[in-house]
């Protein structure tokens, strides 16, 4: 394909490339390259000879039949200049993000650029660390919920013998049966037993604050809930026999604190078997 090259009126040329300080070209009304300035050659590391003179489809292929394509075709009808975010340019080596301005320049078209291939790069990279932290955060919630539940659990189902221990160290003590040799022994049994029971009333007090404070509250089913306490409790269930019966046709969801809510279901299942008629 033979193609004469037209020289670009020395106004029009000086007046586009003073305004374009990042990557600029000039085709003529066949959208055939006219000229590029020494941004664009050396952002892109390319050699002027290789485009002057040809179309930009023989630059170009894959502009074949696109919408950019045809957009900068209108502004050479129209006159009407245009904008475009994110425009990829592919070298042999290395792929470049553009923000692109279209106008109309004599017969032809002006392009001119703002590199942001480095600036998508780092905004890619940010995403993709917020990601992260947000998956990193929604793990952490998980890991406090699931250690909530454990505490909640071991709470209640530590109160029972340690409140029996308590009386029948207050038993063996008005019985008179405690020796005196027995007796330091007896002392330090009491005394241990306290500090576990101090340990857990300031656990319950602790997670009763953190509750209190954060009182989120959010749709809960009833039946997921009471699920997840017949497993946790599935072996007394089957050592006692007990049958619990269901039925939340009424009211299958409640909007209220979670982790309370399992407690309070988890408390009365647990008294309700522990505590069932024979």
């Amino acid at each position: 394909m033979s193609v004469e090259v037209i020289n670009v009126d020395s106004e029009i040329k000086g007046a586009f490339f003073d305004m374009a300080h990042t990557p600029s070209v000039i085709f003529d009304k066949n959208m055939v390259f006219l000229d590029m300035n020494e941004a664009a050659i050396s952002t892109l590391n390319i050699k002027k000879d290789d485009f002057i003179g040809k179309s930009i489809l023989e630059a170009f292929p894959y502009l074949e039949g696109t919408e950019r394509l045809e957009s900068y075709k209108k502004v050479i009808e129209t006159g009407v200049p245009i904008s475009l975010d994110e425009i990829s340019f592919y070298t042999d080596d290395k792929t470049f993000v553009f923000i692109v301005r279209a106008f109309k320049v004599g017969e032809g078209l002006g392009v001119t650029t703002l590199d942001v291939t480095n600036l998508i790069a780092t905004i890619d990279k940010l995403k993709a660390t917020q990601n992260n932290l947000e998956k990193v955060n929604k793990n952490l919630k998980q890991k406090n919920k699931e250690l909530e539940e454990f505490s909640y659990v071991a709470a209640h189902d530590l109160r029972a013998p340690l409140t029996n221990m308590q009386s029948l160290f207050g038993m063996l003590e008005s019985s008179n049966v405690i020796t005196d040799e027995v007796k330091p022994i007896f002392d330090k049994l009491k005394y241990v037993g306290k500090l576990m029971c101090d340990k857990l009333k300031a656990l319950n007090n602790v997670i009763a604050l953190k509750s209190s404070l954060e009182d989120k509250k959010e749709v809960v089913n009833f039946k997921e809930v009471v699920a997840k306490i017949k497993a946790i409790h599935s072996e007394k269930i089957i050592n006692t026999r007990a049958i619990i019966k269901e039925d939340f046709a009424a009211y299958p969801k409640i909007n209220y604190n979670a982790v309370q809510f399992e407690s309070i279901l988890h408390n009365l299942i647990s008294n309700a078997i522990k505590y069932k008629h024979p």
